[in-house]
């Protein structure tokens, strides 16, 4: 056992708590717990998941985690260092939008092609219609020539009767309109839809990103190029309020909360969307908190 673990455990003991309810509380596996505090990190996923535990073990012990590694650096597991670089969550997002847009040409020529055998259909449809229109209104016009109607004086006298009817009547409603003022516009009811907005606010000092979002709730989709450790939490230091654990297939989450604490392990494994908008990451380290506050 390593003088981590023996610390870890005496502060677990003095809680009264069972690896169970550790394990209820930071949804890590027991068998990992145990390995952490028999200092048998081989037993983990890796020295990142390791790292990642202990850190939420002692977040839930009520430690500053920062202040655990340093003190215990020496029993710490060592990441291995390769010599590949990895990608920039910009140039990473770079790389994708240029691929969509190379898709996006190669389908071009083929619309284009496609519109113009419509046209060139309609074209000669046109052409065929055109000459038996422009034959039957000329034969319209020839029959409307052969037609005249004689008006008779009794048919002129009802037109008179007629035309003052309508004078009279014209005259009445302007003195209505008179009578009774301006004429009341009635406004014409609108809807707007609302569309969702996902807005970056700040980075704060302790590793924790912080967005906006207007929606009535809060639709995550997690997908994911690798693998990652995802928990959900209403706050930083709350309790996870969605089961969580290494991820690696698609997920999708709705929360009816006003704010959403997002714990991603690996942020190079997992891109997320807030109500059918991409988040931008705006740092470039594998552990990170996101917080969503709901407008």
């Amino acid at each position: 056992m390593t003088e981590l673990g023996q610390f870890l455990k005496e502060k677990r003991e003095e809680f009264g708590w069972d690896l169970e309810e550790v394990q209820a509380r930071t949804k890590i596996q027991k068998r990992y717990l145990q390995a952490i505090e028999e200092g048998n990190y081989s037993d983990l996923p890796g020295a990142f998941y390791a790292r990642a535990f202990i850190k939420s073990y002692s977040e839930v012990l009520g430690l500053e985690p920062d202040q655990v590694f340093q003190q215990f650096e020496s029993d710490l597991p060592k990441p291995k260092q390769e010599a590949v670089d990895l990608p920039s969550r910009t140039e990473h997002t770079r790389a994708k939008r240029t691929s969509e847009r190379e898709k996006k040409s190669s389908i071009l020529p083929a619309i284009l092609i496609g519109l113009f055998l419509v046209v060139l259909v309609a074209g000669i449809w046109a052409i065929s219609v055109w000459p038996s229109a422009s034959d039957d209104e000329e034969e319209n016009g020839d029959s409307d020539e052969q037609m005249a109607i004689v008006d008779t004086p009794q048919d002129e006298e009802d037109d008179e009767d007629v035309e003052g009817t309508d004078e009279d009547e014209g005259t009445d409603e302007e003195n209505g309109a008179d009578e009774n003022g301006d004429t009341e516009l009635r406004p014409m009811k609108t809807t707007k839809k609302l569309l969702s907005k996902l807005e970056f606010v700040e980075v704060t000092d302790n590793n924790q990103s912080i967005f906006t979002v207007t929606g009535d709730t809060i639709e995550i989709d997690l997908e994911f190029d690798g693998e990652s450790y995802i928990d959900f939490r209403t706050e930083r230091f709350g309790d996870p309020i969605e089961a969580g654990g290494v991820l690696s297939s698609d997920e999708s989450f709705e929360f009816d909360e006003d704010a959403i604490t997002i714990n991603v392990g690996n942020i190079f494994g997992v891109n997320i969307t807030v109500n059918g908008e991409e988040l931008e990451y705006p740092v470039d380290v594998h552990h990170h908190y996101i917080t969503i506050e709901r407008e």
